[in-house]
């Protein structure tokens, strides 16, 4: 066992994250002037994109109740025609179906019993059958296994709409790409805190209606890290929320583009709560409450 594999089985997972991440900060240290001179130019102004953050509130409120017993989501949820943990991976998922509008809304809820991410330490890439691409092993079986028990409860020609966090949102991006490809209409996937599960790209109809949503001090979206092999990277458009009103958007390419760069983000001050979906909704129902104002993603001489 490496030093590495080793050292996981003893450290506590705030520390092990932050001992991956100081490992992944030396590999980028030669990458600080990674981005193009015009690549840094563009990312240094606004080019305006209004979010809806009432609609990652319908989501993230989703992806939160995900953690609640089955019981609390039959009750909160009249809609929910599915509700259900597998016990072989630890995943519970809803499905509400809205015969009114036609719609199915998924939400999925990674183990309750570590933090998400730690679900599989291990990064394997593994080829999946149906995307036709590699995905992360330990990603890839959970999605599987949520796959198998909800495709029976999915109305064919109903739009599907997906949400998660952490795990789940993990969960929730490759169960839209199986939608995807099995001819299911996917109109909507909104993740919060997603690490990343491919090193390819995905559907472009995925792009067009995939949102990832993080918080600029959760490094959870940064895993697998940079500079780490095999290689992964983030598909779909990015919005970091930060502090107060302050909120960043890059569409699909510029955040692709910038994923090598996530190292100006705050490290020593992290802590696992910026990494719960409390604090996302919190952060949300701030910008909701007292408006919300786009700022450039490189700022402040940064």
């Amino acid at each position: 066992m490496s030093d590495v594999g080793a050292a996981t089985r003893f450290a506590s997972p705030v520390h092990l994250l932050k001992a991956l991440l100081l490992a992944s900060l030396m590999a980028l240290a030669g990458c600080a002037g990674g981005l193009s001179q015009s690549t840094r130019q563009a990312l240094s102004v606004v080019v305006p994109h209004k979010v809806n953050f009432e609609e990652l509130r319908y989501y993230g409120v989703r992806s939160k109740s995900a953690y609640d017993t089955e019981a609390q989501i039959k009750q909160d949820y009249p809609l929910a025609t599915r509700v259900r943990t597998i016990p072989s991976v630890d995943v519970r998922y809803f499905i509400e179906t809205d015969h009114g509008t036609r719609t199915q809304t998924v939400s999925v809820r990674g183990t309750a019993e570590k933090p998400n991410i730690w679900e599989d330490i291990e990064i394997k890439l593994v080829n999946d059958a149906i995307l036709g691409l590699q995905l992360h092993g330990g990603f890839q079986k959970d999605s599987i296994a949520v796959w198998s028990d909800m495709k029976p409860y999915l109305i064919s020609d109903y739009d599907i709409r997906i949400t998660g966090h952490s795990l789940g949102a993990a969960i929730a991006l490759i169960l839209g790409g199986y939608a995807d490809a099995e001819g299911y209409t996917v109109k909507r996937i909104v993740n919060f805190g997603q690490p990343k599960v491919t090193n390819s790209e995905m559907s472009p109809e995925l792009f067009e209606v995939t949102t990832r949503v993080i918080d600029d001090r959760d490094v959870v979206p940064m895993l697998p890290p940079p500079g780490y092999i095999p290689k992964y990277r983030h598909v779909a458009a990015e919005v970091i929320l930060r502090p107060g009103a302050d909120y960043i958007y890059l569409d699909a390419h510029d955040a692709d583009r910038v994923s090598i760069a996530d190292f100006w983000r705050e490290f020593s001050d992290f802590s696992i709560k910026e990494h719960y979906m409390e604090n996302y909704l919190a952060n949300i129902e701030n910008k909701i409450e007292n408006g919300a104002t786009q700022v450039p993603y490189l700022f402040d001489g940064i």
